[in-house]
């Protein structure tokens, strides 16, 4: 494993604070295939020049806003892949649009474990995943996963935890 790689597994782990993520992340791309994997293309955020990307509108008092804050983009040294070999459910929401339920159980910052969830809790209804009565869980223990970016918030429930590492952009592909 390179030291780009055992720095990422350090640095985003699902479950941990993350500490060294200031921003959110940004969704780059989200790939799947015929084999039941999903994969999502991810770039930490950079920093712009306070001040700079500040297109007001012709309207003052928001020139002046935006004059004293700091655009943030994707950085596109710290570009990750996230997959998941194998998943149960996987949604993308409109961040714009979630909302938070005290309800739930969560851990971690961006890269997030749901002990308790709603989604967990309906996913017997809208599968034929079942915890069979002896406790067991089919087709084994599901795990919820969060991954909240810039933007989007995205669900995976999985019976197998994700392999993340770094990738290079090469044209509009990721390797």
């Amino acid at each position: 494993m390179i030291n780009t790689e055992r720095k990422l597994i350090q640095m985003i782990k699902f479950g941990n604070e993350n500490i060294n993520l200031k921003h959110a992340p940004f969704l780059i791309k989200t790939e799947e295939n015929n084999n039941n994997c999903i994969r999502f293309i991810i770039s930490f955020a950079c920093e712009g020049e306070k001040g700079s990307d500040t297109n007001a509108m012709g309207i003052n008092r928001l020139g002046e806003i935006l004059s004293k804050t700091t655009p943030i983009y994707p950085n596109k040294n710290e570009v990750y892949e996230i997959l998941f070999e194998e998943y149960i459910l996987y949604q993308t929401r409109n961040e714009s649009y979630c909302s938070f339920d005290d309800y739930e159980i969560r851990q971690g910052n961006y890269f997030i474990i749901f002990e308790k969830s709603r989604l967990l809790d309906v996913l017997p209804v809208m599968t034929d995943c079942q915890i069979l009565s002896d406790g067991i869980a089919y087709p084994g223990k599901w795990t919820h996963y969060g991954i909240y970016c810039q933007n989007h918030i995205i669900d995976v429930i999985s019976h197998h935890e994700p392999t993340m590492k770094q990738v290079q952009q090469h044209d509009d592909k990721f390797i």
